[in-house]
């Protein structure tokens, strides 16, 4: 019993104070939220908060970035942390509090965070925010909650429904994990040599947050881990970790990353040398700039240009005639079919989404297959469409 509560001490220690650290650090800044406790969810009559740093100057809806703390998912707090100057960036910046896991298991804590990242889309118009560009941030635990928002977008076993405002989606558009975990299961055998911890007993803190001994739940395990989610529509991931992490095996976030390239997705890893479960290394001004960079990138970017080329949905035969539907048919645009313009008219009823060709019955056979395409007056093509005329 003594050794047990010696290790929970040393690991409770390990997984809260460095966090709370890079917090005091940015703390110390003077940034204070412009909004603080705010609600977000209740559940049974807590009310889950969150504090919402706004951008100084108004430049139209600004992109935010949730920040989620650490603490091993038993503890930690809402206040402070390293997200809080993006607001002199031009972000809005929301932290917050979650169910930790001497309240509620998993799922509850990757619901409250989707909750709240539901509860900022339903709320932008109020606080200016652009909900089309929300990204997540956490440290520990709450690396892992944000990889897990990363990459549980559209997993409905996952969303809950929390604080409700279920017509909104949780879905996040950029994600920067510090040394969160990323497969519970295989972290006692990642293990650097100074780790004095079993993450797969009962009193770890992550059968604690699954709500059982993980070695004898894998199922459970599994399903409170972000790899087991992973495909190929994840938003950019950037994830950081120190190379002399006793706490979390610096290959939780190798074997994410490799997942994420081998599924497409924009990743980029960092092991900061020499630094251990959080601390200075991930204050150093190159780690500050890598993040700064990453979100500029992917929540700053402009919007893409609408397009303009002509796009085809369907085609038949009717009337002896070849139809060809979709949007973006200037007038004066033309049906291709196999590379050969055919004499086309617009719709006049519908000009800019259905095209007509006269000499369709001439052209395509019963049971003939063709490419089609259609070119605009500027020049611009749509891409080809297969269509097979019936017999």
């Amino acid at each position: 019993m003594a050794t047990s509560l010696f290790r929970w001490t040393c690991l409770f220690i390990a997984l809260c104070a460095v966090p709370f650290a890079i917090g005091g650090a940015s703390a110390q800044t003077g940034i204070t939220p412009t909004f603080r406790d705010v609600e977000y969810a209740n559940v049974d009559g807590v009310p889950l908060l969150l504090d919402l740093y706004l951008p100084a100057t108004d430049n139209g809806p600004a992109p935010v970035i949730v920040w989620i703390h650490g603490g091993g998912w038993r503890a930690g707090t809402k206040a402070g942390g390293p997200a809080a100057r993006q607001s002199l960036r031009g972000y809005a910046v929301a932290s917050i509090n979650y169910r930790l896991s001497d309240v509620a298991t998993h799922p509850a804590q990757i619901n409250d965070c989707k909750a709240a990242v539901r509860w900022l889309r339903a709320h932008a118009d109020e606080y200016n925010l652009n909900p089309e560009r929300i990204g997540a941030w956490g440290s520990s635990a709450g690396g892992h909650l944000a990889a897990f928002l990363g990459t549980s977008g559209d997993v409905a076993e996952l969303e809950g429904d929390v604080g409700g405002n279920l017509q909104f989606s949780s879905r996040v558009q950029a994600v920067v994990d510090w040394y969160g975990p990323a497969e519970l299961l295989t972290m006692d055998e990642q293990a650097l040599p100074c780790s004095a911890l079993c993450h797969t007993c009962a009193d770890s803190p992550e059968s604690l947050m699954v709500g059982c001994t993980i070695a004898s739940c894998p199922d459970r395990a599994n399903e409170a881990s972000p790899i087991h989610y992973v495909t190929s529509d994840e938003p950019p991931f950037l994830i950081h970790h120190g190379t002399n992490d006793c706490t979390v095996p610096p290959l939780q976030s190798q074997v994410l990353h490799d997942a994420l390239v081998a599924s497409g997705v924009d990743v980029s890893l960092t092991f900061i040398e020499g630094a251990g479960h959080g601390g200075a290394g991930f204050a150093a001004p190159a780690i500050s700039a890598e993040v700064d960079a990453f979100f500029d990138r992917v929540l700053l970017a402009p919007e893409p240009p609408p397009p303009t080329a002509p796009e085809i949905t369907g085609a038949e035969i009717r009337d002896r005639r070849l139809v060809v539907t979709g949007i973006r048919f200037a007038d004066g645009a033309v049906i291709l079919v196999d590379g050969a313009v055919q004499k086309t008219s617009n719709d006049p009823v519908s000009p800019a989404t259905t095209l007509r060709s006269r000499k369709a019955r001439k052209t395509i056979d019963r049971g003939e297959t063709v490419s089609l395409t259609v070119r605009n007056p500027d020049g611009e093509m749509s891409e080809g469409f297969t269509y097979s005329r019936p017999q």
